[in-house]
């Protein structure tokens, strides 16, 4: 069901979730295969702490949704994730428009994984990031 919505995002054909249209982290494109994922969002102008930088927590976030993204191309549907940790390194400043997270599985056992995202505007890697996802079955 996961990887079905992966295929729905990246095809634009899911509704956006109220957390993520809050958020403004919407997928503009994304293509995917097990443990790796390529996604590009579009950060806007409100989004700005300073004029023409966008704000490093929102930037967090396009992290930790990625990270996510590369969970759902793996786990079955009785499993569960939720971040634990996200290290993120700021490298230079990112801009409202359009950025490409890539992420890709670094390790994963049964009760966790861990994520690297990098984060790229105009060719430049903007920021890099290891997220800690823990993983446990679904309580029914």
């Amino acid at each position: 069901m996961r990887q079905k919505m992966l295929d729905e995002i990246a095809a634009g054909g899911t509704p956006v979730p109220a957390y993520v249209a809050r958020l403004a982290l919407q997928v503009v494109a994304m293509e995917w295969h097990a443990g790796f994922v390529a996604v590009t969002f579009r950060i806007p102008d409100d989004l700005c702490v300073e004029p023409d930088v966008a704000f490093g927590g929102h930037v967090a976030g396009i992290h930790d949704q990625a990270a996510g993204f590369v969970l759902c191309s793996l786990l079955e549907d009785d499993m569960m994730f939720v971040t634990t940790r996200l290290d993120v390194r700021y490298l230079t400043v990112t801009r409202p428009g359009e950025v490409r997270a890539e992420a890709r599985l670094h390790m994963m056992n049964e009760r966790s994984a861990d994520v690297r995202v990098s984060l790229t505007q105009a060719g430049r890697v903007t920021s890099e990031s290891l997220v800690t996802e823990a993983i446990r079955k679904v309580r029914r």
